[in-house]
């Protein structure tokens, strides 16, 4: 396992208490106290959340075993997981845009909190030019 898979898997630990802190939070001001939306920005903060971390999950996998299997095909893989991750983007997007309770900018937003996790964990676990 390299420094950069390790990096990853140590993401989809970081990014849970993140989710739960930041729906909680905005559940806690814009939703409950505050009531400022008829939205729910907490729960499309959740949806968003929950959609990043399943199609990072998913791309991972399959970048993994075709690494394993045929490290020839892993362009190709690659390539299929990014339109398939973004394909599903839009998709609920348009599901957050047209649904009742969903607000689709805090959807969008929970979409980027894998990357933030991400970097936080590579912030964490960075390597000093000194202890290189």
């Amino acid at each position: 396992m390299n420094e950069q898979s390790s990096i990853l898997i140590k993401a989809f630990a970081i990014v849970w208490p993140y989710v739960i802190l930041v729906t909680a939070g905005a559940f806690l001001l814009f939703d409950w106290y505050l009531d400022l939306f008829e939205e729910s920005i907490a729960l499309s903060f959740f949806l968003g959340s929950i959609v990043s971390v399943m199609l990072w999950s998913m791309t991972y996998k399959s970048a993994f075993r075709a690494s394993q299997n045929k490290p020839e095909s892993l362009k190709a893989v690659s390539i299929r997981n990014y339109i398939v991750r973004f394909l599903f983007y839009a998709l609920i997007l348009v599901i957050a845009h047209f649904g009742e309770n969903l607000e689709p900018i805090a959807t969008f937003v929970g979409f980027t909190s894998f990357k933030f996790a991400l970097i936080i964990t590579a912030l964490i676990h960075r390597k000093d030019e000194e202890d290189a």
